[in-house]
C-alpha cells in the first residue's frame, strides 16, 4: 500500500520549506497548539505522524523519537501523559502495518482532528513535515502523503508552515 517510490530522495537541504522546522517553533506556535489541545486532536496528530512515517515503507527510530520531541517542544505534556501520544502513534503504525487497506480510515482520523478548522489543519500539516525531516532525508513518498493530507484538509503546505512556524525575520 505504501509506495516504493520512497527510494527517490530529496536531499534534506533542498527542501528549505521545512528545514529546521522544530527549531522555528515559537511562543506563537505554542499558543496555536494550546487552542487545539485535546485527546481527539492528539490522536489525529499521531495518525498523521504515522502516515508520514510509514510512507516510505518503514517507520524509523528517528521518526518515532521525533514524535516524543515534538510533544515536548509543543508542551503537549501539560495536558497528557507523554505515553498517550507515543502509544497512539505506535497503535497507528501497528494498525497500518497489519491492515494497509485501513489507510482511508486513518486519514479520516486526521481530517476529524482538524474539525474543519484551518489553523488545526495547518498544525497537522506542520507536524507531518516535522516527522518527514526527522531522519535527515525527506523522501518523495513522504511528500506525497503530506500532499494527500493537505488536499483532504484543504490547506496548502507552504501556507500551513508560514502560519504555524514562520521563518523568523531579523529586525
Amino acid at each position: 500500500m505504501f509506495s516504493a517510490r520512497g527510494s527517490m530522495r530529496l536531499r534534506y537541504k533542498e527542501f528549505s520549506l521545512v528545514s529546521g522546522l522544530l527549531e522555528r517553533f515559537s511562543d506563537h506556535t505554542r499558543r496555536i497548539f494550546a487552542r487545539h489541545r485535546g485527546r481527539d486532536f492528539l490522536d489525529g496528530a499521531m495518525a498523521a505522524a504515522a502516515l508520514v512515517a510509514l510512507a516510505d515503507g518503514d517507520a524509523s527510530l528517528e521518526e518515532g523519537a521525533e514524535v516524543g520531541r515534538l510533544m515536548r517542544v509543543l508542551d503537549i505534556l501539560r495536558d497528557h501523559n507523554p505515553d498517550l501520544g507515543v502509544e497512539a502513534y505506535l497503535r497507528h503504525i501497528d494498525d497500518l502495518r497489519k491492515q494497509p487497506d485501513g489507510l482511508t480510515h486513518v486519514r479520516n482520523n486526521v481530517v476529524a482532528a482538524a474539525n474543519g478548522d484551518p489553523e488545526a489543519a495547518a498544525l497537522l500539516i506542520v507536524i507531518c513535515h516535522a516527522i518527514s525531516e526527522a531522519d535527515g532525508v525527506i523522501r518523495q513518498s513522504e511528500l506525497d502523503e503530506i500532499q494527500t493530507l493537505s488536499n483532504l484538509l484543504d490547506v496548502d503546505a507552504k501556507t500551513a508552515v508560514d502560519m504555524i512556524a514562520p521563518i523568523p525575520t531579523n529586525k
